[in-house]
């Protein structure tokens, strides 16, 4: 008898890979299996050369999570450290009629902060809003051949194939977008231990991002917050009103909810990512819930 399809999303982040596996139960899916697979210094994050420092090391590990969690299972989306390329918000002015017209258009029109030469880089873009006098308002994400060709040989190396590669941030916020009605305006904040997301929506439209990686202290953060704040709100004054909900991971301490408060000056809504009302018995045990775990899922389900 064929067992049920198993679809595995995997967040690549400085502590190693988070694995999650999920089936499909009817209109749902449900946890079946989460894993961390530990492998300090294989990782040396860049958007311009390859970030796999121990080609041998990183296949062992990823090999192993996927037979522990899914044997048999060759597909994988992947959450990709945002370091490792770019995300823009642009508009095009020139029409285009194919969609690769769009990437060669963008290409020329970014060109100056391409994270390599245009003709060393994977570009994909979306339309996000046509407008009336004709231009087209997008988000593109752009990596340099090596560090998106190393990843995708050492996952075929493993005998498995990137179906789905995206970013964190973008994985994060598609988590939260799956299980609640964010609204058609507002701001979203991932907090998690040595990354701070900021995405400000208008008319369920992307409108202005921004990704902060590193350890930062709280008061640090604060500073980042208000930076970040004070950049936002010149351009989108609304911004100074819209609601505001966040992702904080649980090991953050208790004083992150006040530190958000005093930052925007109103309530904060801290978002409940939900794991138990997905999870089997005992699934969650091996893994303390967080962002990656939260970014794992919306890979896997990138797939369904």
């Amino acid at each position: 008898m064929r067992l049920r399809r198993r679809y595995v999303g995997i967040d690549i982040n400085a502590t190693g890979l988070t694995l999650a596996a999920l089936q499909r139960e009817r209109s749902m899916s449900h946890i079946v299996g989460i894993r961390q697979e530990s492998i300090d210094n294989v990782f040396e994050f860049s958007s311009q050369r390859p970030n796999v420092r121990d080609s041998r090391r990183f296949v062992e590990g990823l090999r192993r999570g996927i037979d522990l969690l899914a044997p048999g299972e060759e597909q994988l989306a992947l959450s990709l450290p945002d370091r490792t390329g770019r995300i823009y918000l642009t508009e095009i002015e020139t029409p285009f009629k194919s969609h690769q017209e769009g990437v060669d258009i963008l290409k020329w029109s970014l060109k100056g902060s391409l994270p390599a030469d245009p003709s060393q880089v994977k570009l994909d873009f979306q339309v996000l809003e046509k407008r009336d006098d004709g231009r087209r308002r997008c988000i593109a994400a752009a990596m340099a051949l090596p560090v998106l060709e190393q990843y995708e040989n050492l996952i075929q190396e493993a005998g498995l194939q990137a179906a789905a590669i995206e970013f964190h941030a973008l994985s994060l916020v598609n988590y939260y977008q799956r299980r609640y009605d964010l609204g058609d305006e507002f701001i979203f904040v991932g907090l998690e231990k040595g990354v701070l997301t900021f995405k400000y929506y208008a008319g369920k439209i992307l409108a202005y991002q921004r990704v902060r990686e590193g350890a930062l202290s709280s008061q640090r953060l604060f500073h980042e917050l208000n930076r970040t704040l004070a950049e936002v709100q010149a351009e989108f004054p609304a911004t100074r009103r819209c609601p505001v909900q966040a992702h904080v991971d649980n090991d953050l301490g208790d004083e992150i909810e006040k530190l958000l408060t005093a930052s925007f000056e109103r309530e904060v809504k801290i978002l409940d990512p939900q794991f138990k009302r997905q999870a089997g018995p005992g699934t969650l045990e091996s893994l303390p819930p967080g962002g990656a775990l939260a970014a794992a899922l919306a890979a896997a389900e990138s797939l369904m």
